[in-house]
């Protein structure tokens, strides 16, 4: 039976108790997060507004870092590192570094531009609303025959992409505490996908979303693959860090049955075999959402890092090639 959390926003989320806690301004969570919070994050409810106030000031003192102070946003982040605040500081840093070196990512977020606007359209990423348990991984559907490379670039699609990971991390508290679950969906299109990357900017793009990135990934499911998929398996992989290749990957070549065993149709699209409807209704409201979020949207292009004021390493360092243009991926077709 699907089932849907949703929660008020700008409450505390732990009850009063004349403590600073009890000013907190996060949203309550249901005990079933609560719990899994505790017992798989290390939340600890009698610490949190120390830590948040303990992170608030270091990224005051950093003097480089030009990032958020909200508390809901800064919580995302602790859960993600199970509460250590030197994983945290180390994530926040990475977090702001990638963004600031990948502008046509983060510049121009605004989802009323016309061409932004197509793209959030072709609904390339689609979170979907249900999961069978409330404190499940939520799903995240990748529609790759979506992408119109007549129409954009790959960069454009991270971009909305990003932009909706950026709501989810400061709404979605499932996802946050109990992390995601993506279905690569490469559809029925004779052709198969068309890959066209820079090596270099598939880089950032992959730390940007692991280990820049507060949302934790649960698993990888591929479904209607095309001919030669291994291939493009194996550049994922590569580009994977360590903990996500050990996660679930599973390969459910065109059989939706197979799909179903891991996710119920009741939680699925009409487009998946699922009794949700179509798909383009949750790309429609995504849609909307992002522009009621254009604000806080485009508050991120002016935050970053300045590496002038830096007096850390910066936590890219190793990344050698990272900035250079290491070559392109030559396209690949599969009939």
């Amino acid at each position: 039976m699907s089932t849907k959390v949703e929660v008020p926003v700008g409450k505390e989320i732990f009850p009063a108790s004349g403590t600073s806690t009890a000013q907190l301004q996060l949203r309550p969570i249901p005990e079933c997060l609560r719990a899994k919070a505790a017992s798989e994050l290390n939340e600890n409810e009698q610490t949190v507004a120390q830590e948040l106030e303990l992170l608030q000031t270091w990224m005051k003192q950093s003097g480089h870092i030009r990032g958020r102070l909200e508390e809901q946003f800064l919580v995302g982040f602790l859960r993600a590192c199970k509460h250590s605040l030197e994983r945290v500081k180390q994530k926040l840093d990475t977090y702001y570094t990638i963004r600031s070196v990948l502008p046509e990512v983060m510049r121009n977020r605004d989802p009323l531009d016309p061409f932004v606007r197509q793209v959030i359209r072709m609904g390339v990423s689609v979170p979907l609303p249900h999961t069978v348990r409330p404190d499940d991984p939520k799903i995240v559907l990748i529609r790759a025959d979506a992408f119109d490379g007549e129409v954009c670039d790959f960069p454009d699609v991270l971009k909305v992409f990003t932009m909706i990971g950026d709501v989810l991390l400061r709404d979605d508290d499932q996802m946050v505490i109990c992390g995601q679950a993506a279905i690569i969906d490469f559809g029925h299109s004779s052709s198969g996908h068309l890959f066209n990357f820079n090596l270099s900017f598939l880089r950032k793009a992959s730390i940007l979303n692991q280990q820049a990135s507060p949302l934790r990934q649960k698993g990888f499911h591929f479904v209607n693959t095309p001919k030669g998929f291994d291939i493009v398996l194996n550049i994922f992989k590569g580009l994977m860090t360590e903990k996500n290749r050990n996660r679930t990957i599973v390969s459910h070549g065109s059989s939706l049955e197979s799909l179903h065993k891991h996710f119920p149709r009741s939680i699925l699209p009409a487009e998946l075999g699922g009794e949700l409807g179509p798909v383009q209704q949750f790309v429609d409201e995504w849609e909307q959402k992002l522009i009621d979020n254009r604000t806080y949207l485009m508050e991120e292009e002016s935050l970053g890092v300045d590496e002038s004021r830096r007096r850390t390493t910066n936590p890219l360092a190793e990344e050698k090639d990272l900035f250079g243009t290491a070559g392109t991926f030559r396209k690949l077709e599969f009939d």
